[in-house]
């Protein structure tokens, strides 16, 4: 990977992940057998340990709870070289958790997202963390924050502004703001709330992703799955696709999708593109949110593996 001075902020939620996996299809208003694991997780920390995976400067600004598994949280950040320096501890405040139910076939079925202590970020907290931001940099900016929070930082920064709406419920705090991105990464349902009608073939992706590169963002990915999806960019609209994988657990795989994709940007969008969607499937292939394999080389081989047939529309 050719090194980028670029450094990559990270502002939202650092979790306790809980995910249950179900050794069979899932049976509602039952136990199901299954395997269930403890992780570090969040929105904003999971591409943080993609990014610092891949070997870049990373800086996260969080609200870690003053409990064990929340102290455990901010240290591994701090072992992963990921500076958390200007990140909030709440004292008697449990840890931000985040509870999935996934299928025996990976694909989640359900979660709960207790992210109420990010409720307690400030601006007088984010403010000198903003003001530190150069205009090369990156930033992510997570759904997780409140509505208030978002406004505030997409205002007051003129860097390279990612964002993934993460759930079509939290779709609609970034919709005021779609204008400030740089690239924007929905899913197909996520990007249905942004643009207002449904998306059920190629002809209304490609509408969809027309509809916002006209509200000024530079690069939209609509993701679709095992089935691909599609960028619209300055270098074209293409529909992407892939081999199948086995899909092991999905949690996970936007994070790293859009770690990998802004990690790479530098080299052009369908070089990030190549690289974000390598990254994905990678961490669809183990149980773990963030796949620690994931480094420059290991994408090289995901990519040889699974390389992208891309189709210029």
């Amino acid at each position: 990977m050719k090194k980028t001075s670029r450094t990559f902020h990270l502002i939202g939620g650092a979790n306790i992940d809980i995910l249950g996996k179900s050794f069979d299809s899932l049976r509602p208003s039952d136990s199901n057998p299954g395997k269930v694991s403890v992780s570090f997780g969040g929105v904003a920390r999971n591409i943080a340990q993609n990014l610092t995976n891949i070997e870049c400067s990373v800086r996260l600004l969080t609200v870690f709870g003053d409990d064990v598994l929340g102290r455990q949280c901010a240290k591994d950040c701090v072992d992963r070289k990921i500076d958390i320096l200007h990140s909030m501890f709440l004292k008697n405040s449990g840890s931000s958790t985040y509870l999935a139910i996934a299928n025996n076939d990976g694909d989640m079925s359900v979660a709960i997202a207790d992210m109420d202590i990010l409720k307690n970020l400030t601006k007088e907290a984010v403010t000198p963390f903003l003001e530190s931001i150069n205009e090369n940099d990156v930033l992510v900016v997570d759904t997780n924050l409140e509505f208030d929070m978002i406004e505030f930082i997409t205002s007051n920064t003129s860097c390279i502004l990612a964002c993934d709406p993460i759930s079509t419920t939290k779709t609609n705090k970034i919709i005021p703001f779609l204008d400030r991105l740089t690239v924007f990464k929905p899913n197909r349902l996520e990007a249905e709330v942004c643009c207002g009608f449904p998306i059920t073939d190629d002809e209304s992706l490609m509408k969809a992703l027309g509809y916002l590169r006209r509200i000024g963002i530079r690069d939209v990915i609509i993701t679709l799955g095992v089935r691909g999806g599609a960028i619209a960019c300055d270098e074209g609209t293409f529909r992407y696709y892939h081999k199948d994988i086995e899909v092991v657990s999905a949690t996970g795989a936007g994070d790293a999708f859009l770690g990998a994709y802004v990690a790479y940007l530098s080299l052009g969008s369908l070089v990030a593109l190549k690289y974000g969607v390598a990254a994905a499937i990678a961490t669809c292939l183990c149980e773990t949110t963030v796949d620690d394999k994931i480094n420059h080389t290991y994408l090289e081989k995901i990519i040889s593996e699974f390389p992208l047939q891309m189709d210029l529309r």
